[in-house]
């Protein structure tokens, strides 16, 4: 093999290289355009991301604020709602992972039923507003998610009609002056959600209206900032029926997991323990054709590289070596491989729009270098274009059990036996005595 005609094949690899660069933004861009578009109708359908939010007791105070208005001094009165953490929890969630395709796409979309049990300690009030009535927020705060079987009892009384339930409607108890020991109330209802879970620990609390009138809201509701919450005997079990997952950022982890088949199961148990986290985990994302195809043609170029060396040592080792021209055209086989996998795929099957791409591209390469060679030097071109351009675009299907790719491994794995292979086959060569022959072969 001469210098111009690897310098020759160096200017293939290079071309086509850019143009798998080019292919990989544009299935990046197809791909992010269909799923703003198509995200919308899968949340219009099944609700955003699911908030959990626990039923709140509270109650109100009346505060004074100071300030500066025109240049007197002023105070201004308001309310402020005081929450009371529950002083027992017991919550049971369960996930069941239903995916949606929607077009080419896949979308985490999950169905939850949760029930909740909570007790609040009246006693736990200061004395000098023990006389103030009590109110319940039911923490359906979502108008995007369906909510199905509600149930809600109050003392072992079940709330009736469902209306008072609606999101962020305060409802009043009793005063508690009437209402010793425990409130205890039991929530449970049904939803939809999609991309991840959250059960929301950290209350909210009002902040003090500011003086300026530019701040304050036409509705007169209160601006909300988050507040530490106390967990008394807290107990939350969650089920999840997939294998992969993730936890939000700013959670608190479980403090006890455990794997039944495919199901997953988490334990918080917490006592005594004030926080400004949440719970939470995250649902695995089903790869999407275009995102595999985009991976794959930007990984492209390496494939090819590994191909290319592998068959310039073979064409030396058996006097058959491959004019650039030849490589072109073997190089153009590696890229019908992506196109058919790329525009396939938005109408099939992602593993029926591999087979048929992995079909043709082999097809072309078997009965092309039949044509120029003999079909045993043709079928060990194909076995290493199935080696190298298949198994490594395959490798982006999977991924481990902690959501990790394989790609990595898969491919260091491949090139160090590749390498071993090569220096043994190599290794009696006298690449003078080589090169020579190719410049008398010239000549």
């Amino acid at each position: 093999m001469s210098i111009k005609n690897l310098l020759a094949i160096g200017f293939i690899f290079a071309g086509f290289s850019v143009g798998w660069m080019i292919l990989g933004v544009v299935n990046t861009i197809r791909t992010e355009d269909q799923t703003h578009v198509l995200l919308k109708r899968v949340q219009n359908a099944y609700g955003g991301p699911l908030r959990i939010t626990p039923p709140q007791i509270y109650y109100e105070v009346t505060k004074e604020k100071k300030g500066m208005v025109g240049g007197f001094d002023t105070v201004s009165s308001y309310q402020q709602k005081e929450f009371i953490d529950p002083s027992r929890s017991n919550i049971d969630i369960d996930l069941k992972l239903e995916r949606r395709k929607v077009g080419n796409l896949w979308f985490p979309v999950f169905l939850a039923l949760y029930q909740g049990e909570y007790e609040y300690d009246i006693e736990s009030v200061p004395e000098k507003y023990r006389n103030h009535p009590l109110f319940l927020l039911p923490g359906l705060s979502s108008s995007e998610s369906l909510y199905r079987s509600i149930e809600m009892k109050i003392n072992d009384v079940e709330v009736q009609p469902l209306s008072k339930l609606v999101a962020r409607t305060p409802m009043e108890l009793a005063a508690q002056a009437s209402l010793t020991g425990k409130v205890k109330v039991e929530f449970r209802y049904e939803t939809t959600g999609t991309d991840y879970m959250l059960y929301v620990l950290a209350g909210q609390q009002q902040s003090p209206p500011k003086a300026d009138r530019d701040d304050i809201r036409p509705s007169g509701e209160l601006a909300q900032v988050d507040r530490l919450t106390r967990l008394d005997n807290f107990s939350a079990n969650l089920r999840a029926d997939f294998e992969q997952y993730d936890f939000p950022n700013r959670t608190i982890p479980p403090t006890k997991r455990e794997k039944h088949d495919q199901t997953n199961q988490f334990e918080w148990h917490l006592d005594k323990t004030v926080t400004g986290k949440n719970i939470g985990i995250i649902v695995p994302k089903e790869m999407s054709p275009g995102d595999i195809a985009a991976r794959i043609s930007f990984f492209a170029p390496v494939s090819l590289l590994f191909f290319v060396v592998v068959m310039v040592i073979y064409g030396i080792l058996s006097r058959r070596e491959l004019h650039p021209m030849h490589y072109f055209f073997l190089a153009a086989t590696f890229l019908s491989f992506h196109l058919v996998f790329a525009y396939s795929a938005d109408h099939i099957s992602k593993y029926a729009a591999f087979s048929i791409a992995t079909l043709v591209s082999c097809l072309l390469t078997f009965s092309y270098l039949t044509r120029v060679n003999d079909w045993k030097h043709a079928a060990i071109s194909t076995l290493l274009q199935l080696l190298y351009l298949v198994v490594f675009s395959l490798s982006f299907f999977y991924r481990s059990p902690t959501g990790l790719g394989i790609t990595g491994l898969i491919v260091t794995i491949i090139s160090v036996i590749t390498l071993f292979v090569l220096m043994q086959l190599t290794s009696k060569i006298k690449w003078e005595a080589t090169l020579e022959w190719n410049v008398a072969k010239q000549t």
